[in-house]
């Protein structure tokens, strides 16, 4: 049988080694914060308060922590849009031209602002979009054309604001939160299941799972709503992601007997899986099996999800278990097998499992072609990655998932002509369009490529998020140019564009990059200080580590990883290797460095091992001399 063949392949091969549009957020402290630190010189900063100071989607890959992308963005005050007034920024950039998700500008309805170098403020919440003005990109020093005749006003009727319960939910404080709503719900407003779906949809895309909680711990206690099976399951998710696995276990004995189904315990071991936890995972699959659930192909992608991660060797145990339980394989179960083929430079395995998934009629998809493209470059099999990509060309105008694919495998593989003709194939390319092209342009390290291509965009829609800012941004970041950063940086919190930990991440690694550590080190010590209920990204603690432990910092190493720890950043592990990576540097033995580890149940791979051996022989002949 097929799947006896893709069994004896891995055991033997390979495995040895909404639709409405809501208002966004803008923080109070980060706008000033930035402002400053872009303009202050950095031995200002040196006495601050720091001492020296595979490309597919399944819920068990995408983030799901509240420190992974912050919580709670709040909304800029007056006061602190009074302090944009850089005059010399508005002289490079142009006043602002656009206002940002339905927010009206202020001090625009007057004449003609051409010649005027009237205040530059960040869009207002006072009130509806009212008006839609041409946008100029400028933030490159560019002139560009004359604005006169270029400014028409397009007012719309005044209408009374009246805020989304998400938005309500957005600026309450989540301590405050069920009072709010409470009164909310006091005023005469009725709880529907379809405004719920909203308010949870748009705080989980935003990642802000302990408001969500609080939102779902409302609903329930006060029993607004007759609960479901996705209401039970999204609840477990929730208390799962906040408080653990322990947590998640004593409410399931609170769910009605009848919901006590396979959907609720998948739920709990896709949390398990996110956090790489092998031991609660191995549990909860077995708990399934035990209260004889059905047993589903989503809950065995799990599985051979984790596996794939943290132990390759038990892929196969999870492989025979399906074909003895006679569950089909699904796509996403080939492309994991496929992915572990891959990483294992089994390219004949791959290729295997590749056929295997023809014959039982599933087509690879784009984003399966992309993946085996990509495997083919990095084994140097470039001829077999372009006949992948000829197959792909075919569909290149009728299939923007195929062309996004070709912009990126163009730029892997160093070709900016293709880049430009898939570019230039577009009619009407849309924001994602545009997100890939620019990502293709910095991986060929074309930056003026890069901002036309980011300029069209602002151009397309004036109605961009933070993460196409971020993308831009990301790009000076990656090739360090510090100075163009900056100066985005200014331009895009003048355009009124909200603050996110992946903004915070990108300036982190802007000044980190550019080998100013200490200034990076302090943005992220006062954007941390000023918004207590929003963590900055696990990833940017490491860039700053890293940078410190290349330097041989112990110090400063030390100070970062103890932050990373009090953060408790959730299925994360203490990143010990580039803690020792420090002492390795600065070539000091870090004494008790095992029992820390111990300490945390963190063991030491191989590499750890030798390289404190290296450091314990290193103390042996200081004393011996």
């Amino acid at each position: 049988m097929l799947k006896t063949a893709l069994v004896r392949l891995l055991r033997d091969g390979g495995l040895r080694q909404s639709s409405q549009v809501l208002p966004a957020g803008y923080s109070e402290a980060v706008v000033p914060l930035i402002r400053r630190f872009c303009s202050l010189p950095i031995a200002s900063l040196t006495c601050s308060k720091v001492d020296g100071a595979s490309s597919y989607q399944d819920a068990a890959d995408q983030p799901h922590n509240n420190s992974d992308h912050g919580s709670e963005p709040s909304h800029v005050t007056n006061a602190a849009r009074k302090q944009v007034k850089n005059h010399t920024l508005k002289k490079k950039y142009g006043p602002s031209k656009r206002g940002r998700r339905g927010k009206k500008l202020p001090g625009r309805d007057g004449p003609s602002q051409e010649n005027h170098h009237h205040e530059m403020r960040l869009p207002s919440r006072d009130g509806p979009f009212q008006e839609n003005r041409h946008h100029q990109m400028r933030w490159r020093g560019r002139d560009g054309p004359s604005q006169k005749g270029h400014h028409h006003e397009n007012k719309l009727p005044d209408t009374t604001f009246q805020p989304y319960l998400f938005q309500i939910v957005l600026d309450t404080p989540t301590s405050l939160l069920m009072a709010v709503l409470d009164t909310w719900v006091k005023a005469g407003n009725c709880l529907e299941r379809s405004k719920v779906s909203m308010v949870l949809f748009h705080l989980r895309k935003q990642r802000l799972y302990s408001k969500a909680l609080k939102f779902m711990d409302w609903i329930e206690r006060r029993k607004l709503l007759d609960f479901e099976e996705c209401d039970y399951a999204s609840h477990l998710d929730l208390i799962a992601r906040n408080h653990g696995f322990e947590a998640a276990q004593k409410y399931i004995e609170r769910v009605p007997e009848p919901f006590r189904n396979e959907v609720l315990y998948e739920t709990l071991l896709v949390n398990c899986v996110c956090q790489d936890d092998v031991q609660k995972a191995q549990q909860v699959f077995n708990e399934i099996k035990e209260l004889s659930l059905p047993l589903t192909v989503s809950a065995c992608n799990q599985m051979i999800l984790l596996y794939k991660r943290v132990a390759r060797g038990k892929v196969a145990d999870i492989l025979m278990l399906m074909e003895k339980e006679n569950i089909k394989f699904s796509r996403f179960t080939y492309k994991l097998l496929i992915d572990l083929k891959g990483q294992s430079n089994d390219i004949l395995g791959m290729e295997s499992v590749l056929n295997t998934m023809k014959d039982n009629g599933l087509e690879p998809d784009f984003a399966t072609q992309t993946m085996v493209a990509k495997f083919y470059i990095s084994g140097g099999l470039t001829e077999k990655a372009e006949e992948v990509i000829r197959a792909m060309e075919v569909y290149v105008k009728d299939n923007r998932e195929a062309t996004r694919s070709l912009l990126d495998l163009y730029a892997i593989l160093g070709r900016p002509d293709d880049v430009q003709r898939i570019w230039n194939s577009y009619t009407t390319p849309k924001l994602e369009d545009f997100l890939a092209a620019i990502e293709a342009w910095s991986k060929l390290g074309r930056i003026e490529q890069a901002e036309e291509t980011f300029e069209a965009l602002v151009k397309t829609s004036p109605k961009l998020t933070s993460k196409y800012f971020n993308a831009m941004l990301n790009v000076y970041a990656e090739h360090k140019l510090l100075s163009k950063g900056k100066e985005f940086i200014e331009w895009m919190f003048l355009e009124g564009c909200p603050s996110s930990p992946l903004t915070w991440d990108a300036i982190v690694k802007l000044y980190a990059n550019s080998g100013e550590l200490a200034k990076a080190d302090s943005f992220l010590v006062n954007v941390t200080e000023e918004n207590p209920d929003r963590h900055p990204l696990f990833r940017s603690y490491i860039t700053l580590l890293s940078a410190y432990a290349k330097k041989g910092d112990i110090h400063n190493s030390e100070k970062i990883f103890d932050r990373l720890k009090q953060i408790r950043y959730p299925g994360r592990t203490p990143p010990y290797n580039l803690l020792l990576a420090a002492y390795a540097s600065a070539k000091v033995t870090p004494y008790g460095f095992r029992e820390r580890m111990k300490a945390d149940n963190v063991r030491p791979t191989k590499t750890d091992i030798e390289c404190l051996r290296r450091l314990d022989n290193l103390q042996i002949t200081r004393l011996l001399e």
